[in-house]
This record gives structure tokens, C-alpha cells and sequence, in this order.
């Protein structure tokens, strides 16, 4: 039997704008776990107790109302740099909201998580920070999924990364794998901010420039003299300024995204493996979006030896639920595209085929007796070719996939290239650069 997983991401309520951000200590302290509210034992009468009132309101429900009841670093007044860039990010307030607007079903799983483990609200920014929330997919040594994991480092982290399928753009089990991290670093180094500085350079490098030292007394104009490279320094600044616009977006004429049922994604455990095709004619989800929520699975087949589950909108989980039910299962993950090329009906394909007729026309979304025209691609059960891998990229050849407020100068002072040569190595590249876009970075 299919069962739904515990966690959801429950997003809702409306949205009330706080006030601006307060002037916090000099020194990042440690999150304490969310409160948990413990409901009063009402008094022993005689009558009835009316019913007791809750205080919470719908701002605390809403995911950014949760999200703010986390935050536990510097905010707007850390640095300089962080209102730099909050005013970068929101120059096109339009732009900005849009970019949430389309991270809000991945942004409520990473809040579901933070609150369960007690980790800073902040910390929900690092995915816009480093992808906008996109699971980008890449080849070779490089970072990927939205907290662009390098393999190295997802391997270590328990993530598998294979060509069939990529734990690093698994949303959930690559925010687990993300946010143990997190955790670690922040174990050793007691300081959320050098926490952050790890995660993006790594933790010997910070080790290194610590020097023994103690974090926990740094100032923040102290930190800002380490000797990180540049991008380092403004990965926290942007962190910081994110959490600043989240805190009061009426500060930055913003108005935050409201998600609603649609982008509310609950976890399906499934029994065995489904083709993604047949998971979005069962649920009736778009399946560009059913494989942008489900990214990690490389294929349309989901391969053995790796978690079988479903990210889908609450609203349709019930109806794939019932639906694959009624699937036999020796049929969820063999299916195959061909085109018809004959006007019949979907009853005869399904004589044809020897399966039930309502099993055919559930994959294909049509009705019991549709008519099939010759120009209709029809899923079929059957096991469908492997794709052909694309050609590798020449040996020894290095690339680097843009993230988000990646610049060719940055790219190029991180990997110690002149600019000019970067240049020469991608005419293609712009004054623009697009998220996902690959820069070579040797000549192969």
C-alpha cells in the first residue's frame, strides 16, 4: 500500500508586515529549538469551560510568519554589504517576487525542516542564495541541485549520485543532506555566520583562518578582514540580506507570494517504482512539474536501489492515490511512447496489449471508449529504451554551471583564471548570465 509521509509542507495564512529589523547583539547567538505551545488544563466546574481561545494568528501560521519566528542572526544592520544587496535583489520587485513565487513548494519543505531540527530561519535563504531554488542538473565534478552540492561532498553527506539518479536534486533528501551540514559546522565552529562561510568554502578553509580562535568573539568587522575570497564574504551578506527583505518586505516595496493549495507538496511513499509519465496522468499534474519537483530522478523510469516517492500538491494526492490503487503494479514503472499511426479504439490497443482497457486509458488520460487518431502518441506499457548519454566532455576539460549572482569576474577569481582568458574560452557568454549556463574553464 502507498502511504503519505508525515512530513507536508504546510504553507497558509495571510500576511502581516512586521516592523523594521531591531538592532541585534555583535555576536551571532545560538537558536534555541521553536517553542513548542503547551495548551492550559482548563479548571474543574460545576459547567461547561467555553471553549479555549488560541493566540496565534494567521501571520504566525503563514509560512513567512515561520519563518521569521526563526531568524536568529544579524540581519539588515550586520554589514554594509547586506543592504547592498537587499537593495540589488529587490531593485525589480516584480522580478524578486516572481523568483519566490516559483520556490514557495521547496521554500515550505526547507521551513518544515529548519523548525523540526531548531536551525535558523536564515539558513532557508541559502538555496535562493545559490540556485533561486532551482535544482539545476550538471555533469562532471561540479555543484548541483538547489544548494548545489558538489558529488564529493554529497557522497560524504549520504546522498547518492548516480547517471539514473541524483540525490543532490532530490529536494528533500538533498535538504536533509544540506542542513546536516549546516548542523555540523555549526557543532565545531559555534558561530552561525562561519557555519554559512563553511558551507560555501569549505570547513578547512575556515579552520585555517580561524587559527584556534574563538567565533564566538569575533565582530563582524573582524570576520570581514579573513581572508575568504570575495565571493565567500558576500554569500553571508546576501544571506543576511534576504533574511532583512524577508523580515520587512514593506521596506523594500515587496509584497511576499502567498502560496495556495497548488503549492503545498506533501511526500508520497510508494511501494515500488513509477514511471513519472504515468504519476502525472494518475495526479493530473503538469509533468514539467511533476519533474521539477521530483527532479532526482534522471529518467522517466525511477531505477531500483534509490527511494521511491512522489513530491505532490496536497490538493492532488488523494486523486493519484486512487488512482494508482486501481493500477496494477506490474504496470507503474514499464511504459513506453509510440505513436499510433492507425485510427482505432483505445479499447482495441488494449486487447492488443492484453491489459485492462481502464488501466490504458488512465496512462493516457482519455476516456474508456476514446477514439485514437493516428498522429496520438500513446503510452504504452513495455520497457522503453535507455537514452543514449550525451558526449562527454573532453577529458581534463573543467566547468563551471552559474549560480545565482555568479559574474564572470567572480567565476573567473575562483578558479584563479584571468579574466580575458575566461573570456576567450566562452565567446558565448555575455554581460548577462543565465542560471544553469556552463562556462568552460580550461581548453580541453
Amino acid at each position: 500500500m502507498i502511504r503519505i509521509d508525515a512530513r507536508t509542507a504546510l504553507l497558509g495564512g495571510g500576511l502581516l508586515l512586521l516592523a523594521a529589523c531591531a538592532t541585534p547583539p555583535t555576536r551571532a547567538p545560538q537558536v534555541p529549538p521553536p517553542a513548542v505551545p503547551t495548551p492550559e488544563t482548563p479548571a474543574s466546574t460545576p459547567s461547561p469551560s467555553p471553549p479555549p481561545t488560541t493566540s496565534t494568528s494567521a501571520e504566525e501560521r503563514s509560512t513567512w510568519g515561520r519563518l521569521r519566528s526563526l531568524f536568529a542572526m544579524q540581519g539588515c544592520d550586520y554589514s554594509p554589504g547586506v543592504q547592498r544587496w537587499a537593495k540589488a535583489y529587490t531593485q525589480s520587485p516584480r522580478a524578486f517576487v516572481a523568483s519566490w513565487k516559483e520556490a514557495l513548494p521547496f521554500l515550505g519543505l526547507v521551513v518544515d525542516e529548519l523548525e523540526q531540527r531548531g536551525l535558523p530561519g536564515e539558513f532557508a535563504m541559502l538555496p535562493y542564495v545559490e540556485s533561486t531554488y532551482r535544482p539545476i542538473p550538471t555533469r562532471g565534478d561540479v555543484p548541483a541541485g538547489m544548494w548545489q552540492l558538489v558529488p564529493d561532498t554529497a557522497r560524504e553527506a549520504g546522498l547518492l549520485v548516480r547517471k539514473d539518479y541524483d540525490g543532490r536534486l532530490d529536494a528533500l533528501a538533498s535538504t536533509h543532506a544540506a542542513l546536516d551540514l549546516i548542523a555540523d559546522y555549526y557543532r565545531e565552529f559555534a558561530d552561525w555566520r562561519l557555519a554559512d562561510m563553511a558551507f560555501n568554502s569549505g570547513e578547512f578553509r575556515v579552520k585555517k583562518l580561524l587559527g584556534g580562535r574563538d567565533a564566538r568573539d569575533l565582530e563582524a568587522g573582524e570576520l570581514a578582514q579573513f581572508k575568504f575570497n570575495r565571493i565567500t564574504h558576500e554569500h553571508l551578506d546576501r544571506l543576511l540580506a534576504l533574511a532583512c527583505i524577508v523580515e520587512d518586505p514593506a521596506r523594500f516595496h515587496v509584497t511576499l507570494p502567498e502560496p495556495g493549495p497548488d503549492t503545498r507538496l506533501r511526500v508520497t511513499d510508494l511501494p515500488i517504482g513509477m514511471d513519472l509519465r504515468l504519476a502525472a496522468r494518475l495526479s493530473g499534474v503538469p509533468l514539467d512539474d511533476l519533474k521539477r519537483w521530483n527532479a532526482g530522478y534522471r529518467r522517466n523510469r525511477m531505477p531500483d536501489g534509490v527511494p521511491h516517492r512522489l513530491l505532490l500538491p496536497e490538493t492532488r494526492v488523494e486523486r493519484f492515490l486512487v488512482a494508482s490503487q486501481a493500477m496494477p503494479q506490474p504496470l507503474w514503472n514499464d511504459w513506453r511512447e509510440e505513436r499510433a499511426a492507425r485510427t482505432s479504439g483505445i479499447g482495441s490497443w488494449a486487447s492488443q496489449l492484453g491489459v485492462p482497457v481502464g488501466a490504458l486509458a488512465a496512462a493516457n488520460a482519455i476516456d474508456e471508449d476514446a477514439t485514437v487518431l493516428p498522429a496520438t502518441r500513446l503510452l504504452l506499457p513495455g520497457h522503453e529504451a535507455e537514452p543514449v548519454d550525451e558526449p562527454a566532455t573532453a577529458a581534463g576539460t573543467r566547468v563551471h554551471v552559474i549560480a545565482s549572482g555568479d559574474t564572470l569576474s567572480g567565476v573567473a577569481h575562483r578558479y584563479g583564471i584571468p579574466l580575458r582568458r575566461l573570456q576567450q574560452l566562452n565567446p558565448q557568454a555575455g554581460r548577462t548570465l543565465h542560471l544553469g549556463d556552463k562556462l568552460r574553464l580550461d581548453a580541453g
